[in-house]
């Protein structure tokens, strides 16, 4: 037998080594075998978890009950019920709205409302033109302010008729007027001081709403003897009125309340105002005051003048008890003058009311004047030869007018981007009233003044052919 010895070096790949590999596969492949199971688990197991859980039940919340008004279904009917009653608003600032018409409306009875097309059609119904006795201005916004003083209710120049015809033209033209338009009603009265009476604080839309009110505003105004002017005084200037000298014998600054009511009509901010008056005082007549040293110059000027007559007068006899006389005299004479002018007034308005005539319009002054009832003292003071002071006052004049209010102009109009109203003016005068060029001249020149306005004079309610303008 022949035996065999192991020599490593010169056996390399023997039995052992054989044995070693194999070992070492087994144990790779236990090792990758155990790994995949390993893995196969691990996915499972995350499959597992993954699942969704199982549905919960659902709880809804207790629901709410309400109250249901059934009512038996209504039977098939061609009549629709009413089912919903809107009152329109007041004082709604409507905003303009551009809408397709077909064509133009008019209204007639003096007062028009006309819409303006353009050439393609649209029509801008904020802007409508207006028509008041033959004056037609295009706006959005209108005031239309009415004197309402005792002037015209005097039989020669219209009484109840004339006011009656405003009235009733007034009232068309309001109910012709578009719901987008802007518009108020004013009504003034400048015989004693100043009274303003706004059918609303500010410009309302035309609603019908709005147009009802302002019918039940206007229609007590002058209709009847009983209850003449204004009902009410409740507007206060908001700006600045123009400053003028005091009142003196010199000068009267009441006679300018007239333009405190055109300073009301511009504080409404309306683009159109028509400006229905029984008389326009000439804008040269409103004076500025003085300066201080004006002031003092004329009182040096009084007390020199003063002294003078004081002088002459002695020099012909006239005491200083003489002077205390007269004037003890004069101021007797004119209160026994007033008290018969308001006795006569108040026997004439009686008078006139049982045969269905308009009131006396006048002041006491004037039944004083008019009926000669004051009686001058037997004893007066002797002439003199002194030479009184005139006081010289700058006028406003209408240039001036106008700059003062630059303020007011900027804040109601330009801030807003607006122009400067355009003034319309309709003067009433009586029947057989003179109206002179001169006069005419100033209306004319003050409407156009404003924004290139109109001006017509109707005297008896009918034109006066100076007017034409």
């Amino acid at each position: 037998m022949k035996l065999h010895y192991f020599r490593p070096k010169k056996q390399k790949k023997g039995l052992l080594y054989q044995v070693f590999i194999i070992v070492a596969i087994i144990q790779i492949a236990l090792l990758i075998g155990l790994s995949g199971m390993v893995i196969t688990q691990s996915l499972i197991k995350e499959e597992t978890v993954m699942q969704a859980p199982p549905t919960q039940e659902q709880v809804k919340p207790a629901e709410q009950e309400y109250r249901v008004k059934v009512e038996r279904a209504q039977k098939n009917t061609k009549k629709l019920n009413k089912r919903i009653s809107i009152v329109n608003p007041q004082n709604v600032n409507a905003p303009e709205v551009n809408i397709t018409l077909p064509a133009t409306m008019n209204i007639g009875g003096g007062i028009n409302t006309v819409s303006s097309l353009d050439m393609k059609g649209t029509l801008n119904i904020g802007a409508t033109t207006v028509e008041i006795f033959n004056i037609k201005s295009k706006t959005e916004k209108v005031l239309i302010c009415i004197d309402a003083s005792p002037y015209l209710m005097t039989e020669e120049r219209g009484g109840l008729d004339t006011y009656k015809v405003i009235r009733e033209d007034i009232k068309k033209l309001i109910n012709a007027l578009p719901p987008t338009t802007l518009f108020n009603l004013m009504a003034f009265d400048t015989t004693d001081g100043i009274r303003i009476d706004f059918f609303q604080s500010t410009l309302v839309a035309a609603t019908p709403f709005n147009k009802r009110m302002a019918a039940d505003w206007i229609n007590p105004i002058n209709a009847s003897l009983t209850q003449i002017g204004p009902r009410r005084n409740n507007y206060k200037l908001k700006y600045p009125f123009l400053p003028q000298p005091p009142a003196s014998e010199f000068y009267n600054p009441y006679r300018t309340n007239i333009y405190r009511v055109f300073q009301a009509a511009l504080e409404q901010g309306a683009d159109t105002i028509y400006m229905l008056t029984t008389d326009w005082l000439d804008p040269d007549y409103i004076k500025m005051p003085w300066t201080d040293a004006q002031t003092q110059k004329f009182q040096r000027d009084m007390e020199r003048y003063n002294k003078e007559v004081e002088r002459q007068r002695k020099a012909q006899g006239w005491t200083e008890d003489d002077q205390l006389e007269y004037e003890r005299a004069h101021a007797t004479a004119m209160a026994a003058a007033t008290a018969k002018a308001r006795e006569w007034i108040k026997k004439e308005n009686a008078s006139r009311k049982e045969k269905g005539l308009s009131l006396y319009a006048g002041t006491t002054s004037d039944a004083v004047r008019e009926n000669k009832f004051y009686e001058a003292p037997a004893k007066r003071p002797p002439a003199v030869k002194a030479v009184r002071p005139e006081p010289k006052f700058k006028s406003y004049g209408r240039n001036g007018i106008f700059k003062f209010y630059e303020q007011l102009f900027k804040e109601v109009y330009f801030s807003k981007n607006m122009k400067a109203p355009t003034v319309n003016m309709i003067v009433f005068r009586g029947k057989n009233e003179e109206w002179t060029p001169a006069q005419n001249k100033v209306v004319v020149r003050f409407a156009n003044s404003n924004n290139g306005g109109r001006s017509r004079v109707l005297r008896g309610l009918k034109p006066v052919s100076e007017t034409g303008n």
